[in-house]
């Protein structure tokens, strides 16, 4: 089955799930702000704000937290393009507007504006220069300057991050060497290694639909010239796994 957006999917089907998420932010936030979350508040808000005619592009999740009692929001983009695009902190800008607007319209009560963290997850083969401030937009008067909204968003640029420093709880890990190596001719020689680190996920969370996941989006993401590498990484795993099933490989071919 070729899906529409498997890369929207992979990360929903992923990232969608509060353990997964929460292993993210973990490992990824900022200590400093890490420390001042709740994170038994954490629940996932079923919305999604990115403009449609830019989904084949871009996918967000979007959580609520408390943050020292205070409602807040992590917000999660998902770049899934092989270019970085220098208007992105403004495409944020308008979802975190959607986002409190929404947030004022379940709460009417509100006097104040909850705190959003927008966090960035790029995996494009070309590297991430512009950084994500909203003032690198602005070449003004620093007289100016107080006219310019400010914010800024955590970046994290997976294609050029070592497999070494890919941190997080195992399916993060499992599951941010996909989408790093997802456009990358290397991929083919990683698929074993990856598929096994899939298996462990598995085996910890005792659902084979874990492994279907990640070979459906292999699937569906690689060129049709690399397909028999994937059914030769997947017959590897298959030899080399106690919980790899041959029905799994099937279902993808």
């Amino acid at each position: 089955m070729q899906l529409n957006n498997p890369h929207d999917l992979f990360f929903k089907e992923v990232f969608g799930q509060k353990e997964a998420a929460l292993g993210f932010f973990r490992a990824y936030l900022p200590s400093e702000v890490f420390a001042l979350l709740e994170p038994d508040s954490l629940e996932r808000v079923n919305a999604a704000f990115v403009d449609q005619e830019l989904t084949e592009h871009f996918s967000d999740i979007l959580y609520a937290v408390s943050i020292q009692g205070m409602p807040a929001y992590l917000y999660l983009l998902f770049e899934h393009k092989s270019y970085v695009d220098e208007q992105t902190p403004l495409q944020l800008l308008r979802y975190m507007v959607r986002i409190w607007e929404s947030h004022l319209k379940e709460d009417r009560t509100a006097k104040r504006l909850p705190v959003i963290i927008p966090l960035v997850l790029y995996h494009g083969p070309e590297r991430w220069k512009v950084g994500c401030d909203f003032r690198n937009l602005f070449e003004v008067n620093e007289v100016l300057t107080r006219y310019i909204p400010t914010f800024a968003a955590e970046i994290y640029d997976l294609s050029h991050l070592p497999d070494e420093e890919i941190r997080g709880e195992l399916l993060v890990r499992a599951s941010l060497l996909v989408m790093k190596y997802i456009f990358d001719p290397a991929l083919i020689e990683h698929l074993p290694r990856i598929l096994l680190l899939w298996e462990e996920v598995a085996r910890a969370k005792g659902a084979k639909e874990c492994l279907e996941i990640v070979i459906r989006y292999l699937a569906s993401t690689l060129p049709a010239e690399n397909r028999s590498d994937l059914s030769r990484a997947v017959v590897t795993a298959i030899k080399e796994s106690e919980v790899i099933m041959p029905t799994i490989a099937q279902k993808w071919v």
